[in-house]
């Protein structure tokens, strides 16, 4: 920088001289033998220096020699005063930008679009001791945290049924049902796990104590039922079975308990035609072919019921596993799926408490333990969508688009995480399948429509805004299709769209 200062005076003094016209032997040379003089004297005083000195003096000979050439290049071919009025300008604006750029505050960071998350492709490997010792800590730890919280109890409560601890599930209930009676779901499980242990007292109780509050669902009428069954008052069961029927008579687990409370009660070609008609929705379990054979033995039609009983001890006996090895092999298989479940509920408490770094975990491990669940994959997208975690939200739906057998809605969710992401192909791909799934649908076609125009490809908007339309004429489509008309400088369409959508405002307005 010094020398570079140096420059500058010696140009200035140079410029108060009156200008003469051009000479052989430019202006600069006199104060090159001046300068080269100069360093001859700096050399002289200081050869006693170091080698070092020396070397930095010859360098700066060499840039002050640089630094002259290019000065007299310049002066050859620029008069001197336009020359230092330009390099003043650049000066003053290399200045101003500095401070603009200085002045300017720092620009919002972009947002990483890549994913802060992989997604486990096989099952992890551990026992049904650890993982149910893992069951327990979670469950613990959610109550602790929310010890007054019937959501929190109610998790619990569901880990304890179905590892067979009743008692404390039982006592769980009956404390989630104080704090929150108006909840149907508490008393149903509360029945059921009454019944579990043989208290058909306390389900029946519990179940009473639900009907006084209103409690009416499919669910709750089919568990009240059993509960009279249980009891031996049949015809009460049947009543409850029926009205249960009034809202699915689709429901085969229906059908098998009419069966029996039929059978019961001395009817057996009622139970005959009840079992048939459980046979017909598609059950085929023992107690279906039980119940069918011993209706079919109390109308004296041996044969038939030699047969059906035949299917039953055949259903029994298929599994050929000893009783040990039977009991360890369920054990696994259904403290996984008992683990899934826990987990999810806990996950559903922490995120309504707005704790989404416990409720990301939980989820992540339902994938690690189940990682071709769907359900358990469903819920983490939704959980990253709800987030706004886009580019977790797309590994998780492209995760389950590659599992095969997608639902119409995957499809779509996807096609809008990769339009937000802006990949606008991604999108249109997923639509397209989409498509082929639901072919009557008309969000792929209008979606496909808007990006289509987006792009600019008018004839793919109008054509995909044709077809939605033709799915399902509306007013807004309608009104779509004539923007598409207008930019396509086709009036006439544009007429027609427009003529269409205020006929269908009008009939809306006036049925």
């Amino acid at each position: 920088m010094k020398e570079t200062e140096k420059d500058s005076t010696i140009l200035e003094d140079s410029n108060n001289q009156p200008l003469s016209p051009p000479q052989p032997i430019g202006w600069w040379m006199p104060l090159l033998c001046l300068l080269a003089s100069g360093i001859a004297v700096v050399s002289i005083v200081l050869t006693r220096g170091a080698l070092e000195g020396q070397a930095t003096l010859a360098d700066r000979l060499s840039t002050m020699q640089q630094e002259l050439e290019r000065a007299k290049s310049r002066s050859e071919s620029t008069p001197l005063g336009e020359k230092q009025s330009g390099e003043k300008q650049a000066a003053e604006k290399k200045a101003v930008e500095s401070k603009s750029v200085a002045s300017q505050p720092n620009p919002a960071p972009i947002a990483p679009s890549v994913p802060s998350i992989r997604l486990v492709r096989e099952p992890v490997e551990i026992s049904a001791d650890d993982l149910q010792a893992e069951l327990e800590q979670a469950v613990s730890d959610l109550r602790n945290q929310f010890p007054k919280l019937p959501d929190a109890l109610h998790v619990a409560a569901m880990m304890k049924a179905q590892t067979r601890q009743y008692s404390e599930a039982k006592e769980l209930w009956q404390e989630c049902i104080r704090l929150a009676p108006k909840q149907e779901i508490y008393c149903v499980n509360l029945a059921s796990i009454a019944m579990e242990i043989g208290d058909n007292q306390l389900a029946i109780r519990a179940l009473d104590e639900g009907e006084a509050q209103g409690f009416e669902s499919f669910d709750f009428r089919h568990h009240r039922a059993i509960a009279l069954a249980k009891l031996g008052r049949y015809e009460e069961s049947i009543a409850t079975i029926q009205k249960a029927m009034l809202k699915s008579q689709n429901d085969s687990s229906n059908w098998i308990l009419l069966g029996q409370a039929q059978l019961e009660l001395g009817k057996p070609a009622e139970a005959e035609a009840s079992f048939r008609k459980a046979l017909e929705l598609g059950a085929a379990s023992p107690s279906v072919f039980v119940g069918l054979g011993n209706a079919c033995a109390r109308q004296g039609n041996r044969l038939e019921a030699a047969k059906h009983l035949k299917t039953y001890t055949e259903l029994m006996n298929r599994d050929k596993l000893s009783g040990q090895e039977r009991y360890q092999v369920l054990s696994e298989k259904e403290i996984r799926k008992t683990a899934t479940t826990v987990f999810t509920e806990a996950a559903t408490v922490y995120f309504r408490q707005k704790d989404n770094l416990q409720t990301e975990r939980l989820l992540m491990r339902c994938v690690a333990l189940a990682p071709k669940d769907m359900s358990g994959l469903r819920a983490l997208a939704d959980l990253y969508f709800k987030t706004k975690m886009l580019a977790e939200e797309r590994v998780v739906r492209e995760r389950i688009l590659e599992l095969g057998q997608p639902q119409f809605r995957d499809l779509v969710d996807l096609a809008k995480i990769c339009s937000q992401l802006q990949d606008n192909k991604s999108a249109e791909a997923a639509l397209k399948m989409a498509m082929t799934l639901n072919p009557s649908a008309i969000e792929p076609y209008a979606t496909l429509s808007q990006f289509h125009l987006q792009a600019g490809d008018l004839s793919k908007a109008r054509w995909y805004a044709q077809q939605s339309i033709e799915r399902q004429p509306t007013a807004e489509g309608f009104r779509f299709l004539a923007s598409i008309c207008q930019k396509q400088k086709d009036e006439i369409g544009a007429s027609q769209a427009l003529k269409l959508a205020q006929q269908l405002e009008r009939e809306t307005k006036y049925p």
